[in-house]
């Protein structure tokens, strides 16, 4: 009984959902290769992929250690934020969390270590080291930008630079044949989905000083300005098809497009209310969609390199 209810605590600390944010960008990036080069190399599929894994168990045992002060005041948590919970509600120890974390970003050297080895790329190990650093920056001193202001940008340069670029390396790819024009848009949904994912948790950061969007511009600016970055994407992507080589059928895009319209129910809701979790659900789906989309694409139509 014991066991289970730690294994139950572990699990929850783990986030499983929230790997889409990772597995996702790391997937578009080995589509892009796939989409130039017409193979896959599955035995480095399945490394890049376990990279993931550990990073993103890196991400949220990391976060929740440096977040246990604000995790304990935050009454208008979702399960979109506010962290697992599992050290607020002392279902685990703060040094498990934390030896956890140190574990996992070994994990995700070592894993670099033996991709950049198969592929013939040292830059991998290079990006390993930096999706690290860029959670330290993000939650842990001197720079701590969580808290100062920025940490939004941090985990927009992760998922949106970070991960697609080493899905793609880590299939041999050169840099010359990745499509780097898709980064201004990935920026911009990652971005977006960072911003909406810490709405929930506005009064709990303002309590503690945390100087994320939605404290430092209030919350009504911070979903317009999600919802205008959302269709800056689309409108890109629906009238540039051209410049980013796309081939894809415009009907496609009415699924992004119908998740910034179900974002809207939730527009004035406030920190607590269902509502508010409707919206950062369609805003996190849209930016999914988006990706999906892409890597759909690029993995059934070829385009030049």
């Amino acid at each position: 009984m014991r066991f289970m209810k730690t294994l139950k605590a572990w699990l929850q600390a783990a986030r499983l959902p929230s790997q889409s944010y990772i597995f996702i960008p790391l997937l578009l990036g080995q589509a892009i290769y796939f989409s130039i080069h017409n193979t896959l190399d599955w035995i480095s599929f399945f490394i890049i992929q376990t990279f993931g894994i550990f990073n993103q168990l890196y991400i949220v045992f990391a976060n929740d250690f440096a977040d246990l002060e604000g995790d304990r005041l935050n009454q208008t948590y979702t399960i979109f934020s506010g962290g697992s919970r599992v050290l607020a509600d002392g279902k685990l120890k703060p040094e498990q969390i934390r030896n956890a974390a140190i574990l996992m970003a070994i994990f995700c050297f070592l894993i670099s270590i033996a991709l950049s080895i198969r592929s013939g790329n040292p830059f991998i190990i290079l990006l390993s080291i930096f999706a690290v650093l860029l959670l330290q920056m993000y939650s842990y001193p001197p720079l701590r930008l969580s808290y100062n202001g920025g940490g939004e940008f941090l985990q927009m340069l992760g998922v949106g630079i970070v991960l697609p670029i080493y899905g793609f390396l880590g299939q041999s790819g050169t840099y010359g044949d990745f499509k780097f024009a898709l980064l201004l848009p990935l920026l911009g949904i990652n971005l977006a989905c960072a911003m909406a994912t810490s709405l929930p948790d506005k009064p709990s950061d303002a309590l503690i000083g945390k100087k994320t969007m939605a404290v430092t511009w209030g919350l009504g600016f911070a979903k317009c300005a999600i919802i205008l970055l959302e269709l800056a994407v689309l409108f890109g992507f629906a009238f540039l098809q051209t410049d980013l080589h796309f081939r894809i059928d415009a009907l496609l895009w009415i699924l992004p497009f119908l998740m910034i319209c179900f974002s809207l129910l939730g527009i004035k809701a406030l920190p607590g209310e269902f509502l508010l979790s409707v919206f950062v659900f369609f805003s996190i789906a849209f930016n999914l969609s988006i990706q999906v989309i892409l890597i759909v694409n690029y993995f059934f139509y070829q385009y030049p390199a």
